[in-house]
């Protein structure tokens, strides 16, 4: 296995990436928020009534987050497209089903299976909104590492607030405590991803990515309490809320750009070589179950 990550490496591609991420404006006067250097909220230039929400419940607790203008995948030329993507190579064709925007098809996305050498596929349904995303969250992970954060306060603008969000810090003084202050990468700060009736939606999978084959798969099953308000986890769905450590910045950061966008950013950050996954046992901020969402089309009015 370890010869065939190798390989994988080797013929990893490097494409676009760092110069579609977008360069984050605005005042930096701290969080306001102890452990934790700057908190950042993602939110579409076209949706700013869900910025004044998100904003609004944050207010009483004295948080301000810096706003992030989020990538708009719907926007992005078919030649970005194609140019953060995984490029086949005759070694990755395996029938698996994927996704490939081509220009006879006026930029709409084909589904097939991955095997045309040359071409750019992303996972099988992977959507213009989602590209959008993850570009949006490494923007944020490459503004943070650049300023030489330590900690970081990322969500996006669809949370739901349970208990006092100020409670992380004292989260995050636990967690140093139990894992030592290198000892970590991300917390979540709620337990699971919530379906649109507000159930949890747990993930305890690897999903396939064509040029990357992790040491061992069953990492990704974990789910190991470590004190009563703190749970250790191999996956999950959601980044809507998320502590990063500037070590989690970087695996990401690093993992993403050798081997291109190719499944979502909530799949994609589990799977980086040692990457230490943590959430909270009892939700502190969450996801408002059903909240409007332009993942899968452009649902915003237009401007």
């Amino acid at each position: 296995m370890k010869t065939l990550y190798v390989l994988l490496l080797s013929f990893s591609l490097f494409g676009n990436i760092e110069d579609s991420l977008k360069k984050i404006e605005g005042s930096r006067t701290g969080s306001g928020i102890r452990g934790i250097d700057c908190v950042y909220m993602i939110n579409l230039d076209e949706r700013p009534e869900k910025w004044k929400r998100c904003a609004a419940l944050l207010a009483p607790y004295g948080i301000e987050p810096l706003r992030v203008s989020a990538v708009n995948g719907w926007k992005l030329s078919l030649e970005t497209i194609n140019a953060l993507g995984v490029e086949c190579q005759p070694w990755m064709a395996s029938g698996r089903m994927a996704t490939c925007y081509l220009p006879e098809d006026g930029g709409m996305p084909r589904h097939e299976p991955m095997q045309i050498p040359g071409r750019t596929y992303y996972c099988h349904c992977m959507s213009r909104g989602s590209i959008g995303i993850v570009l949006s969250h490494l923007s944020v992970l490459q503004d943070a590492y650049d300023a030489g954060y330590e900690t970081i306060w990322v969500m996006e603008d669809d949370i739901e607030i349970i208990r006092n969000p100020r409670l992380v810090s004292d989260l995050i003084e636990r967690l140093d405590e139990l894992a030592g202050k290198r000892g970590w990468d991300i917390l979540f700060t709620d337990r699971d991803t919530k379906n649109s009736y507000g159930q949890y939606v747990p993930n305890t999978a690897c999903a396939w990515v064509p040029n990357y084959v992790p040491y061992d798969p069953s990492r990704f099953e974990k789910r190991e309490d470590i004190s009563p308000e703190l749970r250790r986890i191999g996956a999950r769905f959601g980044a809507y809320s998320m502590i990063v450590r500037k070590s989690g910045m970087k695996k990401l950061l690093d993992f993403i750009k050798q081997h291109q966008i190719f499944i979502p950013y909530d799949i994609v950050y589990a799977l980086p070589p040692q990457i230490r996954l943590f959430t909270v046992t009892s939700d502190v901020v969450s996801t408002q179950p059903g909240a409007p969402s332009d993942n899968g089309g452009p649902n915003y009015e237009p401007k």
